[in-house]
């Protein structure tokens, strides 16, 4: 799963508590969230749950094992502090 619009690096984001759907198929117009464009493609989107605001590194690279987050997988090394097997930062 690659984000047409962030390449491979991660999208770091700051979310609101909520329940969120990560797109796994590329094609939806609000990437990095599904808009199920997906119908018919056999991709489903990743389901993930926040139970209060915080800055996500969502992964876009697709090597990540902790998806819909970033786990450094691609090299890429979250601020000091941050969680990376969540792809969460602290503040």
């Amino acid at each position: 799963m690659t984000s047409k619009k962030n390449g491979d690096m991660p999208i770091r984001m700051t979310l609101d508590p909520g329940v969120y759907y990560r797109c796994t198929c590329g094609r939806s117009e609000h990437l990095p969230f599904c808009d199920e464009s997906h119908s018919g493609t056999g991709s489903h989107p990743i389901r993930f749950e926040l139970s209060e605001r915080q800055t996500v590194y969502l992964c876009a690279c697709g090597r990540s094992k902790q998806q819909p987050f970033c786990d450094g997988g691609c090299g890429f090394q979250p601020p000091c502090g941050a969680n990376p097997d969540k792809g969460v930062d602290p503040g």
